[in-house]
């Protein structure tokens, strides 16, 4: 109503305008700027309009992963904590499309797509644990690295520094899915120098579009709020115990009100958990290794 109110006012000036342009003869120049006007009047009637259809169409339906794309951020870091997660992945090029596949594959659980990126020596897992392609156990559909693996490359991915670590081919970029944790690092600095290494253990932060916040670890209970690429705190003395899922769970968090309640690990992303890191050797795309986590 408020915009409204601008254009009957911007309207009514340009009338009286006109009429006192008409009376000194300069009818032409002030039709000109009426015009101009009127057509801002009009833009500010169509913003309005379409901002309502976006509030109406994003309190519909069910949560949804953001769409990640290369096109830019997705959300404006503010006083609400939320993030921006930029994929940094072109379109089309190399690195994209390999994902592409990737992803396909870990929606397929194909392990024989999945075992050829794994090097022959073994994959190197959370603090350093090498594992071999067995330890790995891609039969099991279910098993918990499949599930770290889809959760790694479901969202956006960023290029890293080369380290000496990996003998990948020269010229060869590492990239790090999912991007979460470098956003984190950048975004949401520890309030001091004290509390930069406890940080992000207690914080997580939900990825998707109007996820939504439950009042209990249940698809069934009260919705409480909904968040947005938002980082939250994550309640220990509430957490689920030893069944805890990657991605068939929930987590336990606390919201900026201290409201208590509980998120769908789907949508829940630790800056300290399982990511995934990828480079070329003899040209083609490996899994060079899966750290954090655990």
């Amino acid at each position: 109503m408020a915009r409204e109110g601008v254009t009957g006012l911007l309207m009514s000036e340009s009338d009286r305008m006109a009429k006192k342009a008409t009376k000194r003869g300069r009818y032409p120049i002030k039709k000109l700027r009426w015009s101009i006007l009127m057509a801002i009047g009009v833009g500010l009637a169509l913003g309005v309009l379409l901002a309502a259809l976006i509030r109406a169409h994003s309190r519909t339906g069910e949560p949804r992963m953001i769409n990640l794309g290369a096109s830019g951020p997705v959300a404006t870091p503010d006083s609400e904590g939320r993030l921006i997660l930029e994929d940094e992945a072109v379109p089309g090029s190399d690195f994209y499309q390999f994902r592409a596949q990737l992803r396909e594959a870990v929606q397929n659980r194909n392990a024989q797509f999945v075992g050829s990126i794994i090097p022959e020596t073994g994959l190197t897992t959370g603090f350093s644990v090498l594992r071999t392609l067995e330890n790995l156990n891609l039969d099991d559909p279910q098993g918990r690295f499949w599930l770290l693996l889809e959760k790694a490359v479901a969202i956006g991915c960023v290029p890293a520094e080369n380290p000496s670590t990996y003998n990948i081919d020269a010229g060869s970029e590492i990239w790090v899915c999912p991007n979460v944790a470098q956003a984190f690092a950048r975004q949401v600095p520890a309030p001091n120098s004290e509390a930069e290494v406890s940080w992000p253990v207690d914080r997580v932060v939900v990825v998707g579009e109007n996820v939504n916040a439950r009042s209990q670890p249940s698809l069934d209970s009260e919705a409480i709020a909904t968040l947005s690429n938002e980082v939250v705190q994550m309640d220990r003395d509430r957490q689920l115990p030893e069944t805890f899922d990657p991605i068939d769970s929930w987590t336990a968090i606390r919201l900026r009100d201290d409201r208590e309640g509980y998120v769908y690990n789907r949508y829940v992303y630790s800056p300290l958990e399982s990511r995934a890191l990828f480079g070329k050797i003899n040209g083609e795309w490996q899994l060079l290794a899966m750290p954090g986590g655990e």
